[in-house]
């Protein structure tokens, strides 16, 4: 029988398919960045990407600008009720009778509900967009797979591969180089493809045999089968399926390359290649279709990040300052100012970097947007739980009370 396995490399997709829930997100992402994109590299390829995430976020953060105007909003007039709700909850101490607990709340939502207040309004806005960034790292982590113009570069790229010798080898001969790193056979270099491919290979073999086309299936019928089996088989001899392994390969990964193209004139062109597609994946020198991680130039993400969540944090205690609150609730607003832009910042280590730009970006449109809206409610910008030179008592006009 024929050896199927000398004659293709086959593997689970190096990245897991997004799902039935985040797949829709995924593909929605997929389409606006693609359509963003093209429209930068038109205009220059030079962080391209970068900027096109930038430009996906501003777009995205005036579309919901109506829902966030409303949220702040009724943040600050839950901070001009707070005498208000303190009285109610004066009236009626701290009794565990459920009768009297309940015509509290009843007081509480009945005050809210007549000012246009709602407690929860600041977490709707947070809500959205934690699928946007879900989405977002799936996209980037396979950007080749979601932005038309990187898919046809890599996949140029892959043909160009397959005319070196040595990097992926047909059927008969020992596994090129490529073949060699993407299964981890070469020591101080990660696996790009999983130790699951096997299996795979099985089911498409499986599948070709149970229809009498083990020794005469073509192409066609090796797609049918790996279609039949989920989409997840990467066969390195076809350049669409290359393409998918090399657009993870890192910087070490392809100095090795280099190290083993021995025609100067196919090192060079396969160099400028990939630096034409570094040039369209970095932004400021930092990819952002790999996590950001530990080292520099990376780190600044998250850096950058957490600070600008903690000015936005900042922001946003000065439409719900209580210069009356006590110290149990200072402290819980303390925790939340410097420990979530931590929590954060960690998070997006671990993340494509793009999430990071989006997050940035979003957060620097929110800073911009509370700062006009607090000088426009007229309400002082202080210092973190900085006390007012004279403490508030009431700030609800008392015809509205009535």
């Amino acid at each position: 029988m024929f050896d199927f396995s000398t004659a293709i490399l086959a593997a689970r997709l190096v990245e897991s398919p997004p799902g039935a829930i985040m797949g829709p997100i995924a593909r929605a992402f997929g389409f606006l960045v693609n359509f963003i994109f093209d429209l930068v590299y038109r205009i220059g390829p030079t962080n391209s990407l970068g900027i096109a995430i930038i430009l996906m976020t501003i777009i995205f953060r005036f579309l919901i600008l109506p829902l966030g105007l409303k949220s702040q909003k009724s943040m600050i007039k839950m901070r001009e009720l707070q005498p208000e709700l303190k009285k109610i909850k004066d009236k009626y101490g701290n009794s565990k009778d459920p009768e009297i607990m309940k015509k509290s709340q009843q007081e509480q939502s009945a005050l809210l509900s007549k000012h246009g207040a709602n407690p929860l309004s600041g977490c709707l806005p947070m809500l959205i967009q934690f699928p946007l960034f879900i989405g977002l790292n799936i996209v980037m982590r396979q950007a080749s797979l979601y932005i038309t113009r990187l898919r046809e570069m890599y996949e140029y790229l892959a043909e160009q591969l397959l005319l070196i010798p040595g990097l992926v080898n047909p059927a008969g001969e020992p596994p090129g180089l490529i073949q060699n790193l993407a299964e981890g056979r070469i020591t101080g270099y990660d696996r790009i493809v999983p130790e699951a491919w096997a299996e795979n290979l099985n089911a498409v073999s499986n599948w070709l045999q149970h229809r009498g086309l083990w020794y005469t299936g073509t192409e066609q019928d090796v797609r049918a089968a790996i279609d039949y089996i989920g989409n997840d088989v990467i066969i390195m001899g076809w350049p669409d399926h290359l393409a998918r392994v090399i657009n993870r390969f890192t910087p070490t990964d392809w100095e090795l390359v280099y190290a083993n193209i021995t025609d100067p004139a196919q090192l060079e062109y396969v160099q400028h290649l990939i630096s034409n597609l570094v040039r369209i994946e970095t932004f400021f020198g930092i990819s952002v279709v790999e996590p950001s991680g530990w080292g520099l130039p990376g780190i600044l993400i998250p850096i950058i990040t957490g600070i600008s969540m903690f000015v936005s944090s900042w922001l946003m205690q000065q439409r719900t300052f209580d210069p009356n609150a006590d110290e149990r609730a200072v402290l819980t607003q303390k925790m939340m100012l410097f420990v979530m832009p931590v929590m954060m910042a960690f998070f997006t280590v671990g993340l494509v970097a793009a999430v990071g730009v989006f997050w940035i970006t979003g957060q620097l449109f929110q800073i911009i947007q509370d700062i006009i809206l607090l000088k426009k409610s007229g309400t002082p910008i202080r210092m973190p739980f900085a006390k007012p030179p004279e403490a508030v008592v009431d700030v609800v006009p008392a015809k509205k009370r009535k």
